[in-house]
């Protein structure tokens, strides 16, 4: 398991991008783009049937460099489809704003099942907005409630913050003081990698606050 520090993280020959802020600079999708492998596909996963803005996606990273790609509708296409086309690709995208409860729900399964080989494979996995919140162990709602998220990384809460901690991440400290939480900005991304390298991409706005009774493992 790569760690550094006090991120602990899923194995793979992956790279983990987590920008629970908006995507709106290109500066992050163009790092992906020029790192990523060019021999494998580019796939954006389609997580609330908004065809049209996936495929302005594809259109956006193919304008940055980026390998050819095609959608994956989670919603819709069947689990051998979701799990191999998600699987044989250098550069997955996941990318909504939708509740986190249902969007979990979607997830799990075939499609969790699909990044998992892609990212052991070596492949970017690009979680913007809502979906990177579900990579910690915890994901907040915006409700003072944490839901069970996948733990790639561990012990960790991740949130989208505008400026600095917010009083959420004080609140959800103080019921789960074991965790840590990791605050990260607009356009700006948290990339760790499977050597254990740990980068803040874009605007590199980005704040770690410790659970009282956080301890490394």
């Amino acid at each position: 398991m790569p760690s550094a520090s006090i991120f602990r993280w899923r194995d793979g020959r992956g790279w983990l991008v987590l920008a629970p802020g908006t995507m709106d600079d290109p500066d992050v999708r163009a790092l992906v783009a020029a790192r990523a492998s060019a021999d494998g596909s580019l796939a954006v996963a389609v997580l609330d049937g908004d065809l049209t803005a996936g495929d302005r996606r594809l259109e956006d990273f193919e304008e940055l460099g980026a390998t050819s790609g095609y959608l994956v509708d989670i919603l819709t296409e069947d689990d051998e489809t979701i799990a191999t086309r998600l699987a044989e690709t250098s550069i997955v995208l996941l990318e909504s704003g939708a509740d986190l409860r249902s969007l979990k729900s979607s997830l799990m399964g075939a499609a969790l099942q699909g990044l998992q080989t892609a990212f052991a494979n070596g492949a970017y996995v690009l979680a913007a907005g809502a979906p990177a919140m579900l990579f910690g162990e915890w994901a907040y709602d915006g409700q003072d409630n944490l839901i069970e998220g996948f733990g790639w990384l561990q012990d960790a809460v991740v949130m989208p913050v505008a400026q600095d901690l917010s009083a959420h991440v004080k609140s959800v400290l103080q019921t789960y003081p074991e965790l840590f939480s990791i605050g990260i900005g607009e356009r700006t991304a948290l990339a760790l990698g499977p050597d254990g390298q740990v980068e803040i991409w874009g605007q590199r706005q980005i704040g770690v606050a410790l659970g009282q009774n956080y301890a490394v493992r």
